[in-house]
């Protein structure tokens, strides 16, 4: 059964669904860390994918809408894991330096890979984000208007 404009949620909703999505999929990634790497990132993937798709089959959105609300979710995703992996890996290599007793030259080397891998990271996670939630977004789109097995159907050619 088609649903109507007048059961769907409000095109505001498409922002709970992007950060919902993105904070749902990095939860699970750190609950499956121990399966992999590439279980994770295929289950942040889905998950993330599934929310945009939810973003706009149950919205009234435009898929604009639910595209800036994921490239915002996704960039603000990156912005968090940038300082994370940069402290990280900036404590890490100081306390490493530390111990060899080249204090200056480790707080500079921490600093530099810190920040170097802080960027790396960032960028991956803000791309997987962005693919995975627009992808969705326009699945959802596209399967407005029709029956939940042939939006499941659509989600799942979306996917290929």
């Amino acid at each position: 059964m088609p649903t109507t404009n007048d059961t769907k949620l409000s095109r505001h909703t498409t922002w709970l669904f992007s950060f919902g999505a993105i904070a749902a999929g990095i939860a699970t990634s750190y609950a499956l860390s121990g399966l992999g790497q590439k279980v994770t990132a295929a289950a942040y993937f889905a998950i993330v994918a599934i929310g945009g798709f939810a973003s706009t089959y149950l919205t009234k959105a435009r898929v604009r809408g639910a595209v800036l609300s994921f490239l915002t979710a996704g960039a603000v995703a990156a912005v968090a894991y940038y300082f994370l992996v940069s402290s990280l890996f900036s404590t890490a290599t100081q306390v490493v330096a530390d111990t060899g007793g080249a204090h200056a030259q480790g707080v500079q080397a921490g600093a530099k890979l810190g920040n170097t891998m802080g960027m790396f990271v960032a960028v991956i996670v803000f791309l997987e984000s962005i693919v995975a939630g627009i992808g969705g977004a326009i699945a959802g789109d596209k399967a407005r208007g029709s029956g939940g097995f042939a939006a499941l159907g659509a989600m799942a050619r979306s996917a290929r």
